[in-house]
């Protein structure tokens, strides 16, 4: 097994100086060291979470998970409330994931969706193990991108021959909505009964169904209370994909059953 100096000397004198021609390439990467602290990363990875370089990011690391300061400085106004019990939760949860990757030297993806820089972002994350020439595993180097939320109706468009519909913010949609007509919207789209939509927005049935009547299927011109002909609008229009960020939250998803019960995901 190294001992720490031969850890540090690999670290700095291998993986640092070959990953230095990728600092300012509009890439997210980021290297772990053995103590799973940030040893460099992109800038384009700083900038991400609210720091101005690459710089201000070394020795960050998702251990702590309960440091205020930093959170509230990466995670922004999304640092408050019910929020700051979710974002903690699921960092100790990465963090025990970047410690099962120096265990089982494997492979790991993941979809991250912690609201870094103030924004509900959802990125695919892989780590990658990075070996000494003795075997062991001395750091981690992870990638990351950008994707869209997603739905199993984008399956059913394409069987029915619907043409796919580019991903977009909610805000550059033609029909301009209300933030509880996006909700009932998003909602319906996606197949929720009216009934279940009482228990995530806490407002009666009738509310709801007078939303759908009086406003918004009025905004897509159509008459009446026609719920699934609005739902089939909302999709062809992509609000299926436009999560309203009232419902969002903070949440990481491991695409690896086994690993995710061996470092118990489980919701809060």
């Amino acid at each position: 097994m190294l001992n720490q100096e031969e850890k540090h000397e690999y670290l700095h004198n291998v993986v640092i100086p070959n990953f230095l021609p990728l600092v300012n390439q509009k890439i997210y990467s980021v290297i772990y060291d053995y103590d799973c602290k940030i040893a460099i990363c992109t800038n384009y990875s700083a900038q991400s979470i609210a720091m101005q370089s690459w710089e201000d990011t070394v020795g960050i690391t998702f251990k702590d998970h309960q440091r205020a300061d930093l959170g509230a400085k990466i995670f922004g106004s999304k640092y408050t409330g019910v929020f700051v019990e979710f974002i903690h939760h699921y960092i100790h949860k990465i963090y025990q994931l970047q410690l099962s990757i120096f265990r089982n030297k494997e492979v790991v993806n993941f979809i991250d969706l912690l609201p870094y820089n103030d924004k509900f972002i959802a990125y695919l994350i892989t780590y990658i193990p990075i070996f000494h020439p003795s075997g062991e595993v001395v750091a981690i180097q992870s990638f990351a991108t950008s994707v869209p939320f997603f739905s199993h109706h984008d399956y059913m468009q394409n069987i029915l021959g619907y043409s796919p519909i580019a991903d977009k913010k909610c805000d550059s949609y033609p029909i301009k909505l209300t933030e509880r007509e996006h909700e009932i919207l998003f909602l319906l789209a996606n197949s929720i009964p009216h009934e279940q939509m009482t228990q995530i927005l806490g407002i009666r049935r009738s509310t709801i169904s007078n939303i759908i009547a009086k406003q918004i299927s009025k905004k897509f011109g159509l008459t009446g209370s026609n719920s699934k002909a609005l739902a089939q609008l909302a999709i062809e229009h992509g609000y299926h994909k436009a999560i309203p960020e009232s419902l969002s939250k903070p949440y990481i998803i491991i695409l690896d059953e086994k690993l995710a019960k061996e470092i118990n995901l489980e919701s809060i």
